[in-house]
């Protein structure tokens, strides 16, 4: 039987690289995607041809909308499949400082970065019983910048919620987090960018999407671990 890995936000990104890398090591791969339809297809269809012998459903679902969420896991593509791992990979990056939240802003920051994993968290629990999460934050988790300020405040809040899951759900499931650094450039920014966080970095090199899918391959096969978050980001987090 087929073992399953939902990876939330698969369609695009770091999303699609892990989806790739773990259909290459036996997986099959519950595609979420919120409006990127057509990429999730294109993805299902590549994973597919390349792992005939796995399957890649696709399932879509707003992550700001909790009434989603809450009912994502009653779906029956979900009923009635062995998942034994949550990728929370999924989130909205959004700049704004302190003076700039609002109710509405801070509300679909938290969302869709903290709210929505937690409450698949909650669900995967009681659909799975045992099995791995890894939730993606932020090499910034560990500063206190102020551009992104609702963003980090919620990724803040998931990396609290990993370590504290991870304690509270031992033996039966693993949880553990990674923090990226500079992967791709954020929405709205180019290359240049990335550059200049990138040169910022002890290592000075580019995160690929590819380490950061070797570090979920990693947590995901090693028994030992859970509680941990490991940083992929050249060393960023300690500047």
């Amino acid at each position: 039987m087929n073992k399953f890995v939902l990876v939330t936000g698969a369609a695009k990104r770091i999303g699609a690289a892990i989806s790739h890398h773990l259909a290459a090591e036996g997986w099959s791969v519950l595609i979420h995607y919120n409006s990127s339809n057509e990429e999730a297809l294109k993805l299902a269809a590549e994973l597919k041809a390349n792992n005939p012998e796995q399957e890649f459903p696709t399932i879509k679902c707003d992550l700001s909308n909790m009434q989603e969420v809450m009912h994502l896991f009653e779906k029956p593509v979900i009923k009635e499949m062995e998942l034994t791992a949550l990728i929370n990979n999924a989130s909205i990056f959004t700049p704004g400082n302190i003076e700039d939240i609002t109710p509405d802003f801070l509300s679909q920051q938290m969302g869709v970065n903290f709210q929505a994993p937690l409450f698949l968290m909650q669900a995967f629990k009681k659909h799975s019983g045992n099995g791995n999460i890894i939730n993606m934050l932020d090499t910034n988790v560990v500063k206190n910048m102020e551009t992104h300020a609702a963003y980090l405040l919620a990724k803040k809040n998931l990396e609290a919620l990993t370590q504290m899951a991870a304690l509270a759900w031992a033996p039966s499931i693993r949880v553990n987090g990674i923090s990226p650094g500079p992967v791709l450039p954020p929405p709205g920014e180019d290359q240049e960018h990335l550059k200049k966080v990138i040169n910022n970095t002890p290592l000075k090199r580019q995160v690929g999407t590819t380490e950061i899918a070797q570090t979920v391959s990693f947590l995901l096969n090693n028994p030992s671990i859970t509680g941990q978050i490991i940083f992929c980001d050249s060393g960023a987090h300690l500047k």
